[in-house]
């Protein structure tokens, strides 16, 4: 008898587990994962092929999560602007255009999609 009740309780564990986590989830996307991307070129004043630094600096900048896509050359790079909203990313990319001190340039380099589910 003692064995059904704990193989009881563990049962009732890992259901409330997987119910919360399955909250968190939607709180997750509830709260606001980026729904829109906005590929923009970026003239660098400074020529880098640091990916990973040119992606982290126009994150700081933009104020919206940003992954680097590619180089056409050491100063043109292509970054991707992750947001909520498509007002959101022409903000963003109007924080990046007031960066002069880092970007010569800052064009779009395409339309902004809506992310697939």
């Amino acid at each position: 008898m003692t064995w059904s009740w704990r193989s009881g309780a563990v049962a009732l564990a890992l259901a409330s587990t997987a119910t919360l986590l399955a909250g968190c989830a939607v709180a997750a996307n509830a709260a606001g994962e980026p729904a829109f991307t906005t590929r923009v070129m970026v003239k660098l004043v400074r020529p880098s092929e640091d990916a990973i630094a040119i992606g982290a600096e126009a994150t700081r900048h933009a104020g919206v999560p940003v992954t680097y896509a590619a180089a056409t050359s050491t100063s043109w790079h292509a970054v991707l602007l992750h947001c909520t909203s498509a007002a959101q990313c022409d903000a963003a990319v109007e924080r990046l255009r007031a960066a002069a001190a880092i970007y010569q340039a800052v064009e779009l380099d395409g339309k902004k999609t809506h992310a697939s589910p």
